[in-house]
């Protein structure tokens, strides 16, 4: 299978089935494509820039039987600025 990419150059905010409370807040992945690896279709891109974290802009990739939802975004500006209200209007950032 070919990569696919349907949601050319946006971000995706995935959010995992049973996710540990660390990725509760979803993992925003950037300008994602679908990839089959070993029989299995992963979303594969890299995480925003713009996070204060040690894995900013590192690739990544995440299993599709795993997602249970997702959210879309325009860029990663928008995803920021979105971001950026969520915290300011909870205290923190989920």
């Amino acid at each position: 299978m070919e990569n696919e990419n349907v949601f050319g150059g946006k971000v995706v905010l995935i959010y995992l089935v049973n996710a540990p409370e660390s990725f509760s807040g979803g993992i925003p992945v950037v300008n994602p494509t679908i990839e089959e690896k070993e029989g299995r279709k992963f979303v594969i891109g890299h995480l925003p820039n713009n996070t204060n974290d040690w894995s900013s802009g590192l690739p990544i990739g995440v299993a599709m039987d795993q997602i249970a939802h997702y959210l879309t975004f325009a860029s990663e500006e928008d995803f920021a600025n979105k971001s950026e209200f969520a915290w300011l209007s909870s205290g923190s950032l989920h």
